[in-house]
């Protein structure tokens, strides 16, 4: 007489679908995709707060990254605290709740379920209602898209192997749970992109603000050039110096916001946000032999 099979260890089961999926699409690969595209969002912000668009700049991708990566940092610890507390409760649930209290477990189940319905009912509001998207805080319907589908889909994981028999072992119940793990990788994969997106998007204009509110603290440069800049604010202390010097212009009062593709792009101090006027202008001067430059530290008050 042949024996049956053991009943698989649904702890485990979990474990190889992880291993596989990791097999396709490694989740250090996902992460690293979108904190590199959080740093490029926060970046182009910050510099387009200036009025500078990127593509204007020239800059290298290794020097995108390098811009992006000190804003990505708190991003990414807040990402790994995340997947570690996600990693650590199914551990509990699968290795400690579903051997020892499989009664509590139907429990879990229905509450995870709950609030995966709450949050998809507000992502969905945050979709359909054009108001809510312009007047909520950025990344909230993002995030709660992201969290909603992989919550109903751990739910039903844990209702059919909390259950006994009968409907958890049907192959349309493995082709269910086959098809919401693989709608929910999805959606979680779009989901980050579009948070990283929106948040990114704050924190670069954050960043901006905090720079034009310090820039009386970066050194100063004094610029010599050939040739004149137009429509300078008076603050920047300009001088002519006569033809018979070369570099007869100067002009003070600058600060270097980037330096890249053979140009400077120069910040006055009297940068204000919110102002129309030229003294908000950011000047692109070409670095070379017509400029000659002055660096003044100075001292953080």
């Amino acid at each position: 007489m042949d024996e049956e099979p053991p009943a698989a260890d649904p702890a485990q089961d979990w474990t190889q679908r992880l291993t596989a999926l990791s097999t396709f699409g490694p989740p250090t690969t996902i992460i690293a995709g979108v904190l590199i595209w959080y740093g490029y969002v926060a970046t182009l912000q910050r510099f387009r707060y200036f009025g500078v668009d990127l593509q204007l700049t020239d800059l290298a991708n290794q020097d995108l990254l390098k811009l992006g990566v000190e804003v990505a940092y708190p991003a990414a610890v807040l990402l790994l605290l995340v997947l570690l507390v996600a990693l650590g409760s199914h551990a509990l649930i699968s290795g400690v709740v579903l051997p020892a209290r499989p009664g509590l477990v139907p429990w879990i189940a229905a509450a995870t379920a709950l609030v995966g319905l709450a949050v998809l009912v507000r992502a969905l509001v945050g979709l359909l209602s054009t108001q809510v998207a312009r007047n909520e805080t950025p990344g909230v319907t993002p995030l709660s898209l992201t969290m909603s589908v992989p919550l109903l889909v751990y739910a039903f994981w844990l209702a059919r192997h909390a259950g006994e028999g009968g409907w958890r072992d049907r192959p349309v119940m493995d082709a269910l749970e086959r098809g919401g793990r693989l709608v929910s990788i999805g959606v979680v994969v779009m989901g980050l992109f579009w948070a990283a997106n929106s948040l990114a998007g704050e924190v670069g204009i954050a960043r901006a603000y905090d720079d034009a509110k310090n820039l009386h603290k970066r050194p100063e440069v004094v610029l010599y050039s050939k040739e004149p800049l137009h429509d300078v604010p008076p603050e920047t202390m300009y001088a002519d110096f006569g033809a018979k010097v070369p570099f007869r212009y100067r002009y003070r009062n600058l600060r270097l916001l980037l330096a890249s593709g053979g140009r400077l792009f120069l910040v006055p101090l009297t940068w204000k946000p919110h102002d129309s006027t030229a003294r908000i202008s950011t000047f692109v001067v070409p670095y070379d032999g017509n400029i000659r430059l002055q660096l003044i530290p100075q001292r953080n008050r």
